[in-house]
């Protein structure tokens, strides 16, 4: 996303006649801050007060010193546009007994655009739309074509030289498929115009979901549907699908105040994701499964109920994969972790860690065999390193087998949940055949057989 920067007055739900000048700063990762000229409230307003012999003192716990720089909810009006800022500390804070103008620096979690939420209201809405990163590449939507021609000097149309590259967009169909509880999921797509014109223009295709709830919805819910399809991209890409442009859409929140269509004003959504790459990811030249293997917009909506179903499982597994920073040993631990609570919530018994990493593998089938081979062996291995690492026992294994131990449980869990999700065949011969993949069989192969 594009940086920006926004000056304006910002005041405390509640207290318009408090409104203090600053600048809302939004970095390209949704990181937020307020810099304000002035305070939002008194620092005196959570002192206790005692007057003795005349004498009105204040004192101030550390309780009430914390307070006193906490924000839930903050309102701002930068020209015409009203913003709603969620989940806010004071970072910095300058104030002069004496007098003179204080200052803040105000941390920000959560940028809302166009939309003023009270007080104590939740923050609801009725649909959202949401557009990550390689997206078109996992869709590979035909909406762009173009065409070079060698022409003589004298070729042209109408008196204007003929065009010897031409570039055309078309507007691709909606694909709908709906979802549980009576909501719609929709695959659109919508092309852009840039460049000057004199030394360039470009038309960019974009791709993006819309989701359509029923009823009004909280935004954690809705952002946590948001999340499970960016797994899947970015499972499916073996990219970080980080979130490009996230909206939301409110019955009460029009284009035009009396209108009587569906012209909903988005929302615009702003928050530093876990989900983000510090430097532009390469394009995916290959991808692990296509959109069409994957059965298109049924196959997201059978994912999406196994999502849901293993949601903290999952979230746990795809963190290992966006934090880059991640220490290896953590990896295997976290990705160990989900297996056996795949297994459990899916058997229900009390077997121990072993069994349910074998149980897991015979579930993922043949593709994952093929990696380890030996499946008992294999689940050994990983218990050992898994106890090592866990209970601290130093046996000081070696960095690398932690690794392709680490991403064989990765593998392994994604696997379980194609299958859970009914993934067609295609999509795990696809999976077989993926370069990464299949370096990886190798190596986690001899690596089992030497042990």
């Amino acid at each position: 996303m594009k940086p920006f920067e926004g000056h304006g007055h910002w005041w405390l739900p509640g207290r318009e006649a408090n409104k203090v000048p600053g600048t809302l700063k939004i970095d390209t990762s949704g990181g937020a801050e307020l810099i304000l000229i002035g305070a939002l409230r008194s620092f005196e307003e959570f002192g206790e007060k005692s007057t003795k012999d005349g004498v009105t003192t204040t004192s101030f716990t550390q309780e009430a010193i914390e307070k006193s720089g906490t924000y839930p909810r903050i309102h701002g009006l930068v020209d015409v546009t009203a913003y709603t800022l969620e989940d806010c500390f004071q970072k910095r804070a300058s104030r002069n007994l004496f007098g003179g103008v204080p200052t803040e620096v105000v941390h920000v979690n959560q940028v809302f655009k166009n939309v003023y939420y009270e007080d104590g209201e939740e923050t609801v809405a009725t649909g959202m739309s949401f557009a990550v990163r390689h997206l078109a590449h996992w869709v590979r939507q035909p909406g762009l074509t173009y065409s070079i021609r060698q022409l003589s000097k004298s070729s042209s149309i109408d008196g204007q030289s003929e065009p010897n590259i031409s570039v055309h967009g078309f507007e691709a169909p909606s694909e709908d498929v709906p979802l549980a509880g009576g909501a719609q999921l929709h695959l659109r797509q919508r092309l852009i115009l840039s460049g000057n014109g004199i030394t360039a223009k470009t038309i960019e295709q974009v791709c993006y979901f819309r989701y359509d709830s029923k009823d009004l919805t909280h935004m954690r819910h809705l952002l946590e549907v948001a999340s499970d399809v960016q797994d899947l991209v970015s499972i499916a890409t073996n990219r970080t699908a980080q979130f490009d442009e996230v909206n939301f859409y409110h019955p009460d929140i029009r284009l035009m105040p009396d209108a009587q269509d569906d012209s909903l004003k988005p929302i615009e959504f702003f928050a530093r994701w876990n989900a983000a790459t510090e430097t532009a990811e390469k394009e995916p030249q290959s991808l692990v499964f296509g959109f069409r293997e994957f059965q298109g917009m049924s196959g997201v909506s059978s994912w999406l109920t196994v999502a849901a179903k293993y949601r903290t499982s999952l979230g746990r597994v795809m963190a290992t994969r966006y934090s880059k920073s991640m220490p290896v040993s953590d990896r295997l631990l976290n990705r160990a972790a989900s297996l056996e609570s795949f297994d459990r919530e899916r058997n229900g018994d009390s077997v121990d860690f072993g069994a349910r990493m074998a149980r897991c593998a015979d579930y993922a089938g043949g593709v994952f065999m093929e990696m380890v081979r030996d499946r008992r062996k294999w689940s050994k291995m990983v218990k050992a390193d898994r106890d090592d690492v866990a209970h601290n026992l130093g046996r000081s294994r070696e960095t690398s087998e932690q690794y392709f131990l680490a991403e064989s449980l990765y593998w392994l869990f994604i696997l379980c949940l194609l299958k859970e999700a009914n993934a067609p065949r295609q999509v795990f011969r696809s999976i077989k055949a993926y370069e990464e993949f299949a370096w990886l069989c190798n190596k986690v192969s001899a690596l089992v057989e030497a042990s």
